[in-house]
Parts: C-alpha cells; structure tokens; sequence
C-alpha cells in the first residue's frame, strides 16, 4: 500500500481501510510514532490541505463505521485544520510578520541528537512526519539547537507535503510559546521514549527547562471574519470554474448542483522535487477523471481560455490568509476588463466555522457537533 497514493480511488481506498482497521484505537494510540508507514493515523492530510477530498467526504466515510462520540479525537483533528485557518483569518498579520522572515537557517547534518537527525531524514525522503514528532522536532529546534521559529517554519514550509500556511505557521509558534502565550512546548526525553515505543531516548541531549519572557507578547484583538463572496452559483449561463491547490474538488459542487460549465486546472512548479511530483500525479488523476478539465500555467493561459470559452462568469477557491493565487489587483482588473464577474467561493464548511475561530481551541471545540449538524453528512 502506497504511504500517499496519488489517485482519489486509492486516497478513499485508504481511508475506508484506517476506518475500519484502526480508527476504533485512535484515541489511545495516535500520538505514538512507530515510524514509516505510519498505520496508526489516517495520513489524509496531503489531501485535506488541497481538497482534493473534502473535510466532508473524510467524515462520511468514517462515520459510517463509526458513531460520533467513539471517534470524536479524530473528528477533532480534521478541524483543527480549519481552526488554524479561522483563526489566521481573524489574525492576519501573524503571518505577516512571519511571512517578512526571509532568513532560512542551515541544518547540521548531523547534530549528534538521533531523534532529531532520523526525523530530519524522513521528513526530506517522503515530505512528511508524523504529528508529535513535529512536534518535538520543533521543540529541539528552537530551545535545545536555538534556531528561530521563523526558520523551522520554513524549512516545513519547503518540504512538506501537507504544507498549509496556518497550521505551518500557528503551529511552530505554539511550540514557540507564542500562540497559547507562555506556554512553549518543550520536548522531553522520556517522553520521546514512550511514544517512540523506545526507538529514540535522547536523554542528556535536549534543554528541557525553559522560561519564556512573555510580557510583552501580545497576538491581537481578532478582526470580524466577513464573508464578502457573491454566490453566483445560480448565473449558469457561461459559467467557468478554475481549481488550484485551495479546493481541487470545487467543480464537483457544481456537479452536485447539476451545472454546465467549463474548468481549467491551474498548477505551477515546485522548487521541491518531491511535493512537485505528487501535485503533477494527483493533478494527471483529476484530469483522467475529467477529460474536459484543461491544464493552465499562468495568467496568460488562463485569460486565453476565458475568451475561447466566452465565460462571463467565474468561480474561483476561497483565498485564506497566506493562500493568495488570484485575489491580486493586476489578475483581477484583467479578467474584469474581460467582461467577467467572478466571486471567491468559500465553502459553507469554512463559513460556518471561520467565525468561531477567533480564540483559543477550546472554545472552537464546544462548536464542533453543532458544525456537523450543519453539514450534509
């Protein structure tokens, strides 16, 4: 079984088989890393970042195996994916900041801390680790090897396939201490032990006291989330639709609604080989699917296909913070100048839950059976 696949077939093949196999023991054994192939967690979120599967279609799979309450740890890992980006939204300038960081730090190549070398290797090979060793590798990055956070984010921000600008970037600065301010996380060597199953024990390596100088640490009054996109959903005459890395899957929306229209594909280069070959392959399966979808590189290709295909009205993905594609003045001018009206769409699975983001976790949590209510699930 292909670790990430790269057809919806086998993503959805997978998840029938995490539910089935080991979800009923997610609660007690998700935060133990027993290495590569990783059985004990789902590994969907490769997919979940780019919605090439949807937060809905995960949980309608597993929810027919299971009910809520024996698989709620689960269901709250898929949303914290969508706290991360609520609460970026309503904090924008958190990633700004981090955003205008441009110093990359060099790794040793060997520091000498086993863990932390293995996980640094994995992490380059397969363009993923698992989340607790996230973890503690964030933690032996900043408080024992004293590198910034700014760089740690970076170095994910290149080389994971699961890259997502808020969970990427909330999350070293919870490790940091500076999300949930003054409390870092410090990683632990007998901690590590436990959860590695004792595969790593770096004890004596790692600075495991820490005192964070908080006061003067502030993230902000949240800004309102305003949900500014026109539905034109109902204008089905001349009606186009573009996907990119923010939803791979908004057309079938569409489908769902029973909507003619016509869909490019906008895809660009990595500078990682690895990430790069996953989104061409998982991009050739979405086109194989749909034939009719047409592959576009750059603005240009898509302004060409605007007026081949005479559309005069467009739906493009929702654009969270540090997401940007299409949400630029030169884009949009042009396709306006075009004759073209065109909306955001943001998904009612985000809307619903972006405005509950604006704290900390525990009261987005209180949200969460309410949020699947609402759902079509």
């Amino acid at each position: 079984m292909n670790q990430f696949p790269f057809t919806k077939s086998e993503v959805i093949t997978n998840l029938i088989n995490f539910s089935q196999h080991e979800l009923h023991n997610y609660t007690s054994n998700r935060n133990f890393d027993y290495g590569a192939p990783h059985h004990n967690v789902s590994k969907i979120s490769p997919y979940l970042r780019r919605r090439f599967i949807s937060e809905n279609e995960v949980l309608g799979v597993v929810l027919k195996d299971h009910k809520f309450n024996n698989i709620e740890k689960f269901i709250e890992e898929i949303f914290w994916r969508t706290y991360w980006k609520g609460w970026l939204e309503s904090h924008p300038w958190i990633y700004d900041e981090y955003n205008a960081y441009d110093e990359d730090q060099s790794i040793p190549k060997k520091t000498g801390i086993k863990c932390f070398d293995h996980w640094k290797e994995e992490l380059l090979d397969t363009g993923y680790l698992h989340n607790h060793s996230r973890m503690w590798f964030a933690s032996i990055w900043i408080f024992t090897l004293g590198y910034s956070w700014q760089s740690g984010a970076n170095f994910f921000k290149n080389n994971l396939l699961d890259y997502c600008p808020a969970s990427n970037t909330l999350g070293w600065r919870w490790v940091a201490g500076l999300q949930t301010i003054g409390k870092p996380y410090i990683a632990q060597a007998d901690n590590i032990k436990f959860f590695t199953n004792a595969r790593f024990y770096p004890r004596n390596q790692l600075k495991e006291n820490y005192i964070l100088n908080d006061k003067n640490i502030t993230n902000g009054k949240p800004i309102n989330f305003n949900r500014y996109e026109e539905n034109i959903f109902n204008k089905n005459e001349n009606l186009g639709v573009i996907i990119n890395n923010n939803d791979l899957s908004l057309h079938q929306l569409l489908n769902e609604k029973e909507l003619v229209y016509d869909c490019c594909l906008f895809s660009t280069n990595n500078k990682n080989i690895l990430i790069d070959n996953f989104e061409k392959k998982i991009f050739e399966d979405i086109r194989k699917e749909d034939q009719s979808i047409i592959p576009v590189y750059n603005f240009q290709d898509i302004y060409k296909w605007l007026k081949e295909k005479n559309i005069k009205n467009l739906i493009l993905p929702h654009e969270t913070v540090g997401n940007k594609i299409f949400n630029k003045n030169e884009f949009l001018k042009k396709i306006t100048n075009l004759d073209v009206n065109f909306t955001f769409y943001l998904r009612e699975w985000d809307a619903n839950a972006f405005p509950h983001a604006t704290k900390g976790f525990f009261n987005f949590k209180k949200q969460i059976y309410n949020l699947l209510n609402r759902t079509n699930i």
